[in-house]
């Protein structure tokens, strides 16, 4: 479902930003109701399209939490951006804009797909149109909640359309654990109810089946339901819709989108007006004068690479190919390294990327298998999957990493840092095995976030004597929220 297919976005937006009256939007008293609007099942998707596109605020500054704050990426401070480098130095406070972002973003998803949920009831459908639109809704409830409750902790659990100033200000912080079982049933539900992929192309993007037994799984992971986790995963494989693509290449090829590989995917396109263009080329690529057109100056140097995660790569390891990298002018001699994954090669700007931003694809499945079937003690039988995927990239396995438990652990930690650099993994994977303050007070007492230089890696001198304490587990509950409903919403300890 690219965004060229996903029909009336900018009608629904319309109606849908001028006429809610949503809690955690705000909009204006004054403004007019949706009133009948919600009455066909035209009008319903629509909406839950306006969900699929709220994805876009959702995920815009996600990776400014997953990738800034953990030893894979840094801040250039030549942006200026104070929010970014605190991010990125562990110095993060309540009027984050990043966490405010994060908070409104997954709130107007979840708020659009509580009114659809809420209208269906009021529209004739048939059972296989009412059951994907109630699916697709709770799939994207579900995966916003993950987000919310891994970033924040405890947070509001909203699960019907707030229409009332009233019925806004009852509404609490739930407790993790009932956050954690309504994602658990909004997933199973979506299983139920939504087909494992779509034949028409128009509808390619959408969530399925095999999308939500994919979040599920890596829901149990991170709850330590090891053999949950491995059983509903090993289902998405024998599901045989999705496999690894031969070519790394291809995966986020921008001509190739919701491919074989991908699962679930935030959706973009270029060539529009007004843009519905990919930002995250853009914030990957130096904001140095250096190169030549598109690197000269065309980009914000919010993400690049950091030396630990440069010294990970493997000699002839096939996913260096979305790596790039500029001599810098204020680094000399120094390189600057960064992603080239969110790099459209049909784009005629360098703001006009159609890439899309990947939520869950094949490779993670097989990953996570690895993974349970290490915390359950049976590294041996999780070294086929860490095999199949460093095979892609040309590298063969040293079958000693399942040697143990934790040597098979480390293996996949490996794995999936440069599996998945530049998607938004690394804070949640260190975050779910425990080993988030250890690997994270190490990057920062080592100095690493400088550049990589030319020669040698030489080790870099420490510039930061900053840690992540304990509460820096959770990132703070945006200062306005708690200002707004203070009885209710309690900040986080220690901000």
């Amino acid at each position: 479902m690219k965004t060229k297919r996903l029909i009336g976005f900018i009608a629904i937006m319309l109606v849908t930003l001028s006429c809610s009256e949503s809690f955690f939007d705000r909009y204006p008293m004054d403004s007019l109701t949706e009133g009948g609007f919600y009455s066909t099942k035209e009008e319903l998707e629509f909406g839950i399209n306006d969900a699929y596109l709220s994805l876009r605020a959702a995920y815009d500054n996600y990776l400014k939490v997953v990738d800034l704050a953990s030893d894979n990426t840094f801040n250039s401070k030549f942006n200026n951006n104070l929010d970014n480098i605190s991010m990125n130095e562990s110095n993060v406070v309540s009027t984050s804009g990043i966490a405010t972002s994060l908070w409104s973003g997954s709130y107007q998803v979840i708020s659009r797909a509580n009114l659809v949920l809420a209208k269906m009831a009021n529209v004739t459908l048939t059972e296989a149109l009412a059951d994907r639109f109630e699916g697709e809704c709770k799939f994207l409830r579900a995966l916003m909640y993950f987000n919310l409750v891994r970033i924040f902790g405890s947070v509001p659990l909203v699960l019907t359309d707030i229409t009332t100033t009233d019925e806004a200000f009852a509404i609490g912080q739930e407790t993790i654990d009932n956050i954690y079982i309504q994602i658990i049933t909004d997933l199973t539900d979506a299983i139920d109810l939504l087909p494992q992929s779509y034949t028409v192309n128009a509808e390619k993007g959408r969530a399925t089946s095999l999308a939500a037994m994919t979040l599920l799984g890596k829901v149990y992971l991170t709850l330590d339901r090891y053999q949950e986790a491995y059983d509903v995963l090993e289902d998405v494989i024998g599901a045989g819709v999705h496999s690894l693509l031969l070519n790394y290449f291809d995966v986020f090829d921008a001509a190739k989108p919701n491919n074989a590989e991908i699962i679930f995917a935030v959706q973009y396109g270029r060539g529009y007006s007004p843009s519905m263009a990919n930002p995250l080329m853009a914030r990957h690529f130096p904001n140095e004068q250096i190169g030549s057109a598109p690197y000269l100056k065309s980009g914000s140097g919010e993400y690049l690479m950091t030396t630990s995660i440069i010294r990970e790569f493997e000699d002839n390891d096939e996913r260096w190919i979305y790596v790039d990298s500029l001599p810098s002018v204020t680094w000399t001699p120094r390189y600057l390294y960064f992603s080239k994954k969110y790099t459209d090669l049909g784009q005629t700007t360098v703001t006009d990327s159609g890439s899309d931003l990947v939520i869950l694809r094949f490779a993670d499945v097989l990953l996570m298998c690895a993974e349970a079937k290490a915390e359950l003690n049976l590294p041996a039988e999780a070294l086929p999957f860490v095999e199949d995927v460093r095979e892609r990239s040309e590298l063969t396995t040293d079958a000693s990493i399942a040697a143990s438990k934790q040597s098979m652990l480390l293996a996949i930690e490996h794995e999936r840092r440069i599996e998945f650099f530049s998607e938004g993994h690394r804070w949640f994977d260190l975050l779910r095995t425990g080993r988030l303050q250890s690997v994270m007070n190490a990057h920062f007492a080592n100095g690493a976030i400088y550049p990589a230089e030319e020669t040698g890696f030489n080790v870099d001198a420490p510039t930061t004597f900053n840690t992540v304490a304990d509460f820096e587990l959770l990132f703070p509950i945006p200062f306005y929220q708690v200002q707004l409903n203070p009885d209710k919403l309690k900040q986080n300890t220690g901000y």
